[in-house]
């Protein structure tokens, strides 16, 4: 679950002694010919491990669907600010890495020495249809061909484990409620009573057998240019933590423009962090400085 609401800290890992085999890094990757894997790198993290990796742990993110929640999920990650972060962030075409698989990312407390985090677009809330939606099949494709790198590399196997296996230090892949459960150092439920995981866990395995990729990332960027997108406001838009956020029709008219063009926001009229995010990403799309800070030049290239 997106890293708002959660506290997520290095914790050493009990009653486990994986075997030397999960500290092999061979070069390998599935499903990556089409969708190149992004950097937005996070300073949330422990640099290396206490515990050789034998666990993938995925989450939800918390967020609707659009093609840009990745890199908006991940340049949050990036603000020291948020203190957690995940391995990857996936969404219907993207890939985005945040930590190196040889650092902790700060995302399960009671797994993060040995685990290998995985964000993926959506709420623990969704219904099953909704986890079988376009949207869904692409994301998950994806993000079984990255779980799929990971089992490969280090000898993990491609199975749901129970929460007394994950107790009892075993290898495979669990969601953050499993965690939750065992270690009891947080409350999250990601990904979700309704995730699909026999089905997911299939693909991983198809992909693992060396099967080809099916998903076909979406390219398309909805909402045309506006005919009528206005001069630029006058007054720099920028978020500055500790200090009052700036409100005002300019605000809500630069939101509702990222929203035009899929970015993960609220549209409310101020310029808090999700916004400086969001802007952080639409920036370095146009080749501009990604600073976050709204001024003439990045206002323009949104029209």
């Amino acid at each position: 679950m997106l890293a708002a609401v959660r506290a997520r800290t290095l914790t050493r890992p009990a009653r486990h002694a994986p075997s030397s085999t999960a500290r092999t890094s061979r070069p390998w990757a599935a499903n990556e010919g089409s969708t190149a894997v992004q950097t937005i790198t996070s300073p949330n993290k422990t640099r290396g491990r206490i515990a050789p990796i034998r666990v993938v742990i995925v989450h939800t993110m918390e967020t609707g669907e659009s093609s840009n929640v990745a890199e908006n999920v991940a340049a949050y990650f990036a603000r020291p600010s948020t203190k957690a972060s995940a391995h990857l962030c996936v969404d219907n075409n993207s890939v985005v890495r945040c930590v190196a698989d040889s650092d902790t990312a700060w995302a399960a407390p009671g797994a993060n020495s040995d685990g290998l985090q995985i964000e993926l677009a959506g709420r623990a809330s969704q219904s099953k249809a909704q986890w079988a939606d376009a949207y869904s099949k692409d994301l998950l494709d994806l993000a079984a061909g990255q779980v799929a790198r990971w089992c490969k590399t280090y000898n993990i196997p491609a199975r749901r484990l129970t929460r007394a296996q994950l107790r009892a230090g075993q290898r495979g892949i669990v969601g953050h409620a499993d965690v939750s459960a065992v270690y009891k150092r947080s409350d999250h439920w990601d990904p979700g009573d309704n995730f699909p995981w026999t089905s997911f866990l299939a693909r991983v395995n198809h992909y693992l057998d060396g099967g080809a990729t099916t998903a076909k990332p979406a390219t398309s960027k909805p909402a045309a240019k506006p005919s009528d997108w206005p001069a630029f406001p006058g007054r720099l838009l920028r978020y500055t933590p500790g200090k009052q956020l700036l409100a005002g029709a300019d605000v809500t008219t630069w939101q509702s423009r990222l929203k035009q063009l899929r970015y993960t926001l609220t549209v409310d009229g101020q310029y808090g962090p999700m916004t400086a995010a969001a802007t952080k990403v639409f920036q370095r799309s146009k080749g501009l400085d990604d600073d976050g800070i709204v001024g003439p030049n990045t206002w323009r290239a949104a029209a």
